[in-house]
């Protein structure tokens, strides 16, 4: 009964989690044109948080269509219902590895560029480049718990 709860609770948190962004991306854009065309002044920061925030909707957007199953992803071999580990190991292995390769790249280039800002809005570049990290980490997670058979909380 537990489980099913954390798994409920999990599942409103990913679709918040993408809802979120979507509103937040809705306003800031419908601001930038207002202040544009209506009041001929730019919101000089409005573009730039958009940029990012649409970037962390699609990493986490990919994220919830990993675990669904309905991401393309590079499988080797057919799936079949009897596989052994080494079998789901192998299909699995490119989509593991890219998920590694993505997560070591954001670790590399979020410790060179730490001490950097953005240019509008003065955030720490660590920040902008952490939904990089994050996404590779738990992306190879998921994966780690297909091959495993282990099922990913909805």
């Amino acid at each position: 009964m537990e489980s099913h709860r954390l798994r409920r609770c999990v599942h409103r948190l990913v679709h918040a989690g993408i809802a979120l962004p979507v509103a937040l991306l809705t306003l800031i854009l419908m601001g930038q044109v207002f202040f544009r065309y209506a009041l001929n002044s730019s919101l000089y920061w409005g573009e730039e948080l958009a940029r990012y925030i649409l970037v962390t909707m699609t990493f986490l957007g990919s994220l919830l269509l990993l675990r669904r199953g309905t991401l393309t992803t590079i499988v080797l071999g057919k799936p079949s219902p009897g596989t052994g580990f080494m079998h789901r190991l192998l299909r699995h292995a490119p989509t593991l590895l890219f998920h590694c390769l993505l997560a070591w790249s954001a670790f590399a280039l979020i410790s060179r560029t730490g001490s950097q800002r953005s240019i509008a809005l003065g955030l720490p570049m660590c920040a902008v480049y952490a939904p990089i990290l994050i996404c590779g980490t738990v992306g190879a997670l998921i994966v780690l718990m297909k091959i495993l058979r282990l099922q990913p909380p909805r």
